[in-house]
């Protein structure tokens, strides 16, 4: 019989906890993450478990024989014990000996769920997007975080955004989310005032189990965005810099970025400063162009801020949340400007674009339309 080398290595531990519960409650699951190497093959592995102690979950998890499950590839296998009602495969565990003997001796088989870990991260294929440019991940250099999944990089030298599938607090709508924002950069590619990609970053897939698998393609870690070097409206909002820039056309730009998403009935759901950058010309482009990565609840019509998946409304609903924090944003730059004549006509639309009757309210066309008479 031949006998195969092994050995595991331990990597991320979680706890969940109840927080109906005190605060020295016991977690009421853990779950601890290795991965497991045989013959130059490695499968990542979640072992979960109820109210078990940390330290006898590890020595535990050493003793399954991993060979005998097997692990499922090119993944992150989840393996529950002590929940019947999970879904998975029903599969019996067999322990190596313990050298320790520190665990207890079974005598009865140990049973236990098998499936794939819901929330490893599922990295798109870069078959999905052929019209993007490949850059490899590894050739970035220098990242610094500017939010939760999003840095600055550098790519030969010359300065980007990278938005990663990977963040903290993942879950797998978050890979729907990246798939709908790179499908939307595909389609608005060479729109004015529109934020504009480089291409996407890719790897072999972090979880790929058998090193002679050259058969599989290529995953998208992230998406490289240009890098508009005038920072955002919140920041010049906030330190009252408006008036030291070129104003009047930010109003036009970025309602003429909304009109083209509407126009193909497509939103963006969360217009707000914060989602406005300005390019090294001082004009204003719009970024976070998924449609579906989350909304920010004041700047929200009054009609949707009570709804609980406002992403999911129809597209007359949606385009009426943009049309209304569009003229929250007219509103927030006219309330920094006051000794000229134009922004009395800023005001009288933003008033008309944040109508509280539906029917009252002017469209984006409109305000346009308004503005550029002047």
């Amino acid at each position: 019989m031949i006998q195969y080398s092994s050995r595991t290595a331990l990597r991320s531990y979680s706890e969940q906890q109840d927080y109906t519960a005190g605060r020295n409650a016991e977690p009421i699951s853990r779950s601890q993450t290795l991965v497991y190497y045989i013959e130059g093959n490695k499968f990542w592995i979640k072992q979960t478990t109820k109210r078990e102690r940390r330290e006898f979950l590890q020595r535990f998890i050493r003793r399954i024989d991993y060979k005998l499950l097997p692990p499922l590839p090119n993944t992150v296998t989840e393996i529950i014990l002590g929940d019947a009602t999970a879904p998975g495969r029903e599969v019996e565990l067999e322990l190596v000996d313990d050298a320790s003997g520190t665990l207890p001796v079974l005598n009865t088989p140990l049973r236990c769920k098998l499936r794939e870990d819901p929330l490893s991260v599922a990295y798109p294929s870069c078959e999905e997007f052929p019209c993007f440019r490949q850059i490899n991940h590894k050739d970035l250099a220098g990242a610094t975080e500017i939010a939760l999944g999003v840095f600055y990089v550098y790519h030969r030298k010359k300065r980007y955004v990278l938005k990663t599938v990977d963040r903290p607090l993942y879950r797998r709508h978050d890979t729907e989310v990246f798939r709908n924002e790179v499908a939307n950069l595909d389609y608005f590619a060479g729109v004015p005032n529109i934020v504009q990609a480089v291409g996407i970053t890719v790897l072999t897939n972090p979880y790929k189990s058998f090193d002679w698998d050259d058969g599989l393609p290529l995953v998208v870690t992230g998406v490289l965005l240009e890098a508009y070097p005038g920072g955002t409206l919140q920041q010049i909002l906030s330190e009252r810099r408006v008036a030291e820039y070129r104003w009047k056309q930010w109003a036009i730009q970025i309602g003429a970025a909304l009109n083209r998403f509407h126009e193909t009935k497509k939103t963006h759901m969360d217009v707000k400063p914060s989602n406005i950058v300005l390019d090294a010309n001082g004009n204003a482009v719009l970024i976070d162009i998924s449609g579906m990565g989350g909304i920010t609840h004041e700047w929200c019509i009054p009609e949707v801020q009570k709804t609980i998946a406002p992403c999911d409304l129809p597209f007359e609903q949606r385009q009426q949340n943009d049309i209304w924090a569009y003229g929250k944003l007219l509103s927030e730059i006219a309330s920094q400007i006051s000794d000229d004549p134009y922004v009395e006509t800023l005001r009288q639309v933003a008033d008309g674009l944040m109508e509280r009757d539906p029917q009252k309210r002017i469209s984006i066309s409109m305000a346009i339309a308004q503005l550029e008479s002047v």
